[in-house]
């Protein structure tokens, strides 16, 4: 599986549970927002056109105008890459060892933090407002013993069965210890 290639700094035995993106309705409505904001010219446009139609004939005027659009349309579709780009790359990896936040800040600006499953504490998972319990994504916050206080995983699809899957993780990786220590306690004659 290629996502399970592309997990950083790997270790022996360790494997993917969950690979995990923010929710596609985020991409989308960030999305949304940028094509309202491509129409602006165009509305300008039919103003101008409708009430003042010598500024779009004048020599000087209309070069001057579609520059400007263009370069407002270059601006829009840079935002629209770095929308993309920041959703793509935020991702947040959960393996039976660790829990991996990889944070795309900006085009050329990436965090990468990661914890092993016993310096966590405690998992919580939150649905805030109408639209992210009916399309079921929220965020999932995750409280660690480290330098890094807190993860935080954003607009997550699921949050509540993340919760769940590393909830059983921490739990299974509890009971190994305890029979590690039980075992070297009450060693078999």
């Amino acid at each position: 599986m290629f996502i399970e290639r592309t997990i950083p700094n790997r270790q022996a035995d360790e494997k993917l549970v969950l690979f995990l993106r923010r929710h596609w309705l985020v991409l989308f409505g960030r999305w949304f927002f940028l094509i309202i904001l491509a129409g602006i010219p165009v509305g300008i446009y039919f103003f101008l056109a409708t009430y003042q139609p010598q500024i779009l004939t004048g020599k000087i005027t209309f070069p001057f105008l579609f520059l400007l659009t263009s370069i407002y349309y270059l601006f829009i579709w840079l935002f629209f890459f770095n929308v993309f780009i920041d959703y793509y790359l935020d991702v947040w990896i959960v393996t039976t060892k660790r829990i991996i936040d990889i944070e795309q800040r900006g085009l050329f600006n990436r965090v990468v933090a990661e914890h092993s499953l016993e310096k966590i504490q405690d998992v919580t998972g939150a649905q805030k407002g109408l639209i992210q319990t009916i399309f079921k994504f929220g965020d999932v916050f995750i409280q660690t013993a480290g330098e890094i206080q807190r993860f935080d995983f954003h607009q997550v699809k699921n949050p509540f069965e993340v919760v769940r899957i590393i909830n059983s993780l921490l739990q299974k990786k509890e009971e190994r210890l305890e029979q590690e220590i039980t075992g070297k306690l009450n060693p078999v004659e």
